[in-house]
């Protein structure tokens, strides 16, 4: 099982043309995060409806998935839309690959935007420079 990590996102600002699509990600993986607790013969037939989903929602996705499996992230889940921001909806979240959800991410948010995940007390971040670009970052998140 995966261990929640703290989580920090700062100028997260959804691109207007990209917020229905991550509020539907985001509301769709929350109600599938228990998909890990699901016996094998559910999670096969929900894992090719949830691969779907995010491919038709995101262009990146399309890129590291086939039509009927990829890897479900399931940290956006953890995150939701509100008022053209993203906001964790908790302050640690069990994610699997904090990079590959940056780079999701950099599709629907703003450049500018910044997520922080804390790893065994040491900080790693990345900045979105754009669709796809991130920068990583050095240091420690902004303290709220």
């Amino acid at each position: 099982m995966q261990v929640p990590r703290r989580i920090r996102l700062e100028q997260a600002c959804v691109r207007a043309d990209r917020q229905d699509a991550l509020a539907t990600l985001t509301e769709r993986l929350f109600l599938r995060r228990s998909f890990l607790y699901l016996k094998p013969s559910d999670q096969q037939w929900l894992r090719p409806e949830l691969v779907q989903l995010l491919r038709r929602h995101s262009r990146l996705y399309r890129t590291i998935s086939t039509p009927f499996d990829g890897p479900l992230p399931f940290a956006l889940g953890y995150f939701q839309v509100r008022e053209g921001k993203l906001e964790s909806v908790a302050e640690a979240i069990p994610i699997e690959d904090p990079a590959q959800v940056a780079w999701l991410l950099s599709e629907f948010l703003q450049p500018g935007a910044r997520l922080w995940v804390e790893e065994e007390g040491r900080w790693q971040g990345w900045q979105i420079e754009g669709e796809g670009r991130l920068q990583q970052l050095a240091g420690a998140p902004d303290r709220k």
